[in-house]
């Protein structure tokens, strides 16, 4: 599975809700179906479910329904629950372990950045503003599941981070996990700004929030000399 369409898929609560409800009945399931059991929209549950069934979670097919009427369409999931859900558990927990142990979290920022690049086009001969850096930001954790709120700080802003994806991950090994969040963080920034903002990360500020910090790094540059007298 490629890493970025992976990555999304499994990312976003919709579609966790959607791969869910698929592993759980008896029979395929049409985007009616789903969208009643999910509580989504129909065009959002088919725009999911093009998304997983790219990332290779899902299979679609289609059911001929004799000489009359439109094929019907269903969808399940491509392996069985539990085979799915404890590979990919299983798989993290090796990696962010061994780079806990050997002291990586440095190798773990630089690939949450070279994934931002990856991913977002860059911007930095636009001279893009700090609030649109920051909504761009904000997209992308929302994309990934976080349920980010920027709220204003200063004259940057403040991103709080409800809802980790990775919590159970980030608990057993933060100087991982967290150092690749914010690698996204600052490489998404960087992607926007080249360097004309700074973010940081504080993690577990209380059990289920996280917090980022935006600013411009003149204001950084401002606290640092006020910090200095």
């Amino acid at each position: 599975m490629p890493g970025d369409v992976g990555y999304a898929a499994l990312a976003v609560p919709s579609r966790r809700r959607l791969l869910h409800a698929l592993r759980n009945v008896a029979a395929p399931a049409d985007i009616k179906a789903l969208a009643a059991d999910a509580g989504l929209h129909a065009n959002t549950v088919r725009f999911h479910l093009d998304v997983l069934v790219k990332a290779g979670l899902v299979v679609e097919r289609t059911e001929r329904r004799g000489a009359r009427g439109r094929p019907r369409t269903t969808y399940e999931a491509a392996v069985p629950a539990e085979a799915a859900v404890d590979g990919y558990r299983l798989l993290a927990g090796v990696l962010t372990q061994y780079l806990d142990q050997v002291g990586e979290g440095g190798t773990a920022e630089r690939a949450g950045r070279a994934w931002a690049r990856r991913l977002l086009p860059s911007d930095a001969d636009q001279q893009v503003e700090l609030a649109t850096a920051t909504r761009r930001v904000v997209a992308l954790f929302a994309q990934m599941g976080f349920e980010p709120e920027a709220v204003p700080h200063g004259q940057g802003s403040r991103v709080l981070l409800r809802a980790c994806p990775f919590r159970e991950l980030a608990e057993e090994n933060p100087g991982v996990v967290c150092a690749l969040h914010l690698g996204v963080l600052r490489g998404a920034l960087d992607q926007a700004m080249a360097g004309r903002a700074e973010a940081s990360l504080r993690p577990f500020v209380e059990p289920r929030l996280c917090v980022a910090e935006i600013a411009s790094a003149e204001e950084v540059a401002q606290r640092s000399s006020t910090v200095g007298l």
